[in-house]
């Protein structure tokens, strides 16, 4: 039973309103793209603006130039390891195979800069750049710098080295993954795009108490209410 006519149709107006506007969302307005699509795309590029801390880790990479390694690590099968013992002898280390068992031994500040490069160039989506050097797929060499520098990680965390071993952990997570996780990605920065970023998330708030209000409306139109308890009570 309506108690509250006016409040009642106030509130079933807004709900078919924020409706009106969500099945808007959900069509392809945007360049063929939902407005949820865009957001998205708009937020995942903004993201990966963020995560660009490349060029400081290759600073950081002239510290440990003629800083010698050697580390053990296991492939998937003898074709992984034929192609991470291409790609590491590529970048300039020394490698021993043995079946899918890979040694690899090279100057810690060169071997980074070459995995960081790679990276930069997967980061900026010039995969091909990668594929033509190694003749693999760019992401597969990115995970292989990655398996690499994890088992460099590891290593130095055993002897207690932990200028080496945060270094590795930097080069896995602040280079290698974000290059991984947003390949194929446009970069941008929130400064760029600030007018967009401010509509997208005042919307946001805005449609979320839209919807909040629309049905407090309706309930109280129909004389349903909290009390102070925390129970229903109706008028």
């Amino acid at each position: 039973m309506i108690i509250k006519k006016r409040e009642f149709f106030i509130g079933v107006v807004l709900l078919i309103s924020f409706t009106v506007v969500l099945v808007v969302m959900l069509s392809p307005v945007m360049n063929g793209k939902t407005v949820i699509g865009y957001a998205d795309d708009l937020f995942n590029e903004l993201t990966k603006g963020s995560t660009y801390y490349i060029p400081d880790l290759m600073s950081r990479a002239e510290n440990f130039e003629g800083q010698n390694f050697q580390v053990t690590l296991e492939a998937a099968g003898q074709e992984e390891a034929a192609k991470m013992n291409g790609l590491f002898t590529a970048a300039g280390a020394m490698v021993a195979v043995q079946e899918q068992t890979l040694t690899v031994s090279g100057d810690l500040g060169k071997i980074a800069r070459a995995a960081l490069a790679d990276a930069d160039a997967e980061f900026n989506n010039r995969g091909e750049e990668i594929s033509s050097r190694y003749g693999i797929p760019s992401r597969e060499a990115i995970y292989h710098w990655w398996n690499l520098f994890k088992a460099l990680e590891k290593k130095y965390k055993l002897e207690s080295r932990s200028g080496e071993m945060s270094f590795a952990g930097s080069v896995m997570t602040k280079g290698l993954e974000p290059a991984y996780n947003f390949e194929g990605i446009p970069s941008s920065r929130v400064a760029d795009k600030a007018g967009v970023t401010t509509f997208m998330l005042a919307f946001y708030v805005i449609y979320t108490i839209w919807y909040g209000f629309a049905v407090m409306l309706i309930f109280e139109g129909l004389g349903i209410s909290a009390s102070a308890h925390g129970e229903k009570a109706e008028a």
